[in-house]
């Protein structure tokens, strides 16, 4: 990921005048801590090289417990913010932060742990801050982390610097006054909360982009094409790579035609140089050369996309660099050129007529897939002095598959037989990165978990990857199966439980204090299929009926048919939509439990008198 990120999370605060009207919310009974009061000023000043952004805030805690609680407030810092003053009675602790998934970063913060003692009583916490290049200024969430009586963020932009705007985002559904005055030769912003709930983390939820109100702002560079011009600037760097002929002859070992020369090329550095999230000072925008990487033989998006290209021009390709924004960016780079709007780089490659998009992260997929979380996306590719856009296609949910298929014969009063398990697209690559994560000696358990149920009645033995290389398109592991579970022998009858009871997104999702909507991970297909042979001397007393149950994210179909001497029942799981509104996880939750009784029902056989 690219500085970028870092920089938003620094600059966090977690006349025409306008309302936006919303019921009010009202405190809960988790709320042991609330802001009463809250102020947060934001100006921008000409610095002697650059535009520089002074923030200053103000917090008034409220104790809501009977017990003793101590509110903390956090100033965040780094390479292009400094921390200036932060007072308030309390304990104070500095601290590195490096965020999830980041190898490391230069992300400081100042904690300040207040202390209140009884109920209705309050302290004071407030801190200064300057970021010192307004190009790091681009995101002020409204919101905090404890619920909010009153806040006030005051946004002050002087006329002279006019180019910077301000963009309401995510405004709807909240008690936000707005308010822009003029004030010696200054126009002052003005926002005002009143009764606002906490911002608060959830599992699957969307990107906080995408829900929570902030104000985007804009102005550092004057439009897509300086935004282009700094980025390609900061990509300049030497790209010499020693005995590169060497190393070509390496990864084209095998290569046979241009596909291959591309697809190995990619393969080789999936293989070879492992993706860490770099985010510190000019490093954070700059990437590392193509030979500091191979020496390193790790890198971030910048770093491998560049070494990527790199090697691909050498061989005569018509490579570029590319900036993105992934799918928690919820606006195009063309529209609003700001540092917010790219957190990716990958390398696109035009090649007989066709357009490539080669995201170097990506350790399992194929060079011609196109993840899911730059489908979609607007991609500014180099295209000498000024940017080429192009929006990257949207797949089908059927690029990415997650497919577990039995095939049974009843023996000994059980279903004995074979599990297959194939994966494609995003399905794949997340499978096989969380089998990265465990010890070599926990793979075959990982395997055989996942070709059981998940109440794990099966007996699973010789679990094994049939095959696992990136540069197929298919993924696929098997193992032997006795599922002693699927029958009951009852006088005459045999009756069958097919529904093999492994499958992602069927839990209930939990509405009792849920406040954001639901997130699926991916757009996909997740099909059960389970066949078993009729036993000699059996015939079908009963198949259940098909059942096929429609919403708006996806498709959800289950059917029980005869196919010659077998009975095949095939299950399928259509995600379209990855979002499902607060307002619409009751019915999916309903409709859910629908598919999954129908599913449930069983095949009867019955022995031949």
């Amino acid at each position: 990921m690219r500085k970028i990120n870092q920089l938003i999370r620094l600059f966090t605060s977690v006349g025409i005048s306008t309302v936006c009207f919303t019921t009010s919310n009202a405190q809960k009974w988790d709320d042991k801590i609330i802001i009463s009061q809250c102020t947060d000023t934001y100006t921008i000043v000409d610095g002697q090289d650059k535009p520089m952004v002074k923030n200053s805030k103000t917090i008034t805690y409220e104790s809501n417990s009977n017990s003793i609680v101590y509110p903390e407030t956090y100033a965040m810092y780094g390479e292009y913010i400094t921390l200036d003053k932060i007072t308030g009675k309390g304990i104070k602790k500095y601290k590195n932060i490096t965020p999830e998934n980041v190898f490391y970063d230069d992300t400081k913060a100042c904690f300040l742990i207040g202390y209140i003692s009884k109920k209705g009583k309050k302290c004071n916490a407030s801190y200064e801050r300057t970021c010192t290049d307004s190009k790091y200024f681009t995101r002020i969430y409204l919101l905090e982390d404890y619920f909010i009586r009153n806040k006030t963020i005051t946004v002050i932009i002087p006329q002279a610097l006019s180019k910077y705007r301000i963009k309401e985002m995510n405004f709807d559904g909240y008690n936000i006054v707005t308010e822009l005055t003029i004030m010696d030769n200054n126009d002052v912003y003005t926002y005002t909360i009143n009764n606002s709930d906490r911002m608060k983390e959830e599992s699957h939820m969307p990107p906080a982009s995408n829900v929570y109100p902030y104000l985007l702002i804009t102005g550092s560079f004057e439009d897509a094409n300086a935004f282009y011009t700094w980025s390609k600037m900061m990509a300049d760097v030497d790209c010499t790579i020693p005995e590169i002929n060497t190393l070509l002859q390496e990864i084209n070992k095998n290569s046979k035609t241009d596909e291959d020369k591309i697809s190995n090329t990619y393969h080789w550095i999936q293989e070879n140089i492992r993706y860490v999230a770099f985010e510190a000072g000019e490093s954070g925008h700059r990437p590392d050369t193509p030979q500091e990487v191979l020496r390193k033989k790790y890198g971030d998006c910048k770093g491998m996309a560049l070494l990527l290209k790199t090697l691909l021009k050498v061989q005569g390709f018509d490579a570029r660099l590319t900036d993105i924004g992934t799918d928690e960016i919820p606006y195009k780079m063309s529209e609003v050129p700001t540092l917010a709007s790219a957190n990716h780089v990958i390398c696109t490659v035009f090649h007989k007529g066709k357009t490539l998009y080669l995201d170097a992260t990506y350790n399992y997929t194929p060079y011609k897939y196109i993840p899911q979380s730059i489908q979609g996306s607007e991609a500014m590719i180099e295209d000498g002095d000024k940017p080429l856009f192009q929006i990257v296609p949207v797949q089908n949910s059927n690029t990415s598959i997650d497919s577990l298929a039995y095939q049974y014969k009843i023996q000994d009063n059980a279903l004995v037989g074979k599990a297959t398990y194939h994966l494609k697209g995003d399905m794949k690559e997340w499978f096989m990165s969380q089998t990265d994560l465990i010890s070599q000696k926990e793979h075959n358990d990982i395997l055989s978990n996942n070709l059981n149920a998940d109440s794990h009645n099966m007996t699973v033995t010789n679990a094994k990857w049939i095959e696992k290389d990136s540069r197929k398109e298919w993924a696929q592991f098997d193992g032997d199966i006795v599922n002693k579970s699927g029958v009951q022998h009852v006088d005459n009858e045999l009756y069958l439980e097919l529904n093999p009871h492994n499958n992602f997104f069927t839990a209930r999702i939990d509405t009792t204090q849920r406040t954001n909507d639901f997130y699926f991970p991916m757009r996909c297909n997740v099909v059960r299929q389970a066949s078993v042979t009729i036993p000699a001397g059996y015939k079908v007393e009963h198949l259940p009926p098909s059942a096929t149950f429609s919403t708006q994210e996806g498709t959800l179909t289950c059917s029980f048919s005869k196919r010659g001497n077998m009975i095949i029942f095939h299950q399928k799981m259509i995600i379209n939509n990855r979002r499902i509104p607060l307002a619409n996880i009751s019915k999916w939750n309903e409709t859910v439990s629908k598919w999954k009784n129908a599913s449930n029902e069983q095949v009867i056989l019955k022995k031949i008198q």
